[in-house]
């Protein structure tokens, strides 16, 4: 019988089962923060989408008072517009200040058929 040399042993060709476990739990953890990345990112996108054309409504409410929708003192008025694909609520209140040259004015705007407003813009007109 040949005696095999002391130094030489078998090699074992592969991976270890905590090898394979470990190399698993990263990539699973690895999966899972990309996945709330990706979720994280799909909702800030669509409350920035929702928050921009709000403000939108906003604005060209703004241009109405400007032009034709001339306001007066005291005075609230609300509304439906369709931008973006949605429709959203508005509201406008009048009010008047210390002087009598200025009316203060508040734009509240929501989609239509949400409770909370999603926009709110304020400022001053000169009272013509």
């Amino acid at each position: 019988m040949e005696k095999l040399h002391p130094k030489l042993s078998i090699t074992n060709k592969g991976f270890s089962l905590i090898e394979i476990v470990a190399a698993l739990f990263i990539l699973s953890t690895s999966i899972i923060v990309l996945y709330n990345l990706i979720l994280s990112t799909n909702i800030s996108i669509f409350n920035l989408d929702n928050h921009y054309h709000s403000k939108e409504v906003a604005n060209n409410r703004i241009a109405l008072i400007h032009t034709i929708e001339k306001p007066s003192v005291g005075n609230s008025r609300t509304g439906y517009m369709k931008m973006g694909g949605k429709e959203w609520q508005w509201e406008e209140n009048f009010e008047s200040t210390e002087t009598k040259e200025l009316i203060k004015y508040e734009i509240l705007i929501k989609e239509k058929g949400v409770r909370k407003y999603s926009y709110k813009s304020e400022g001053f007109l000169i009272n013509e």
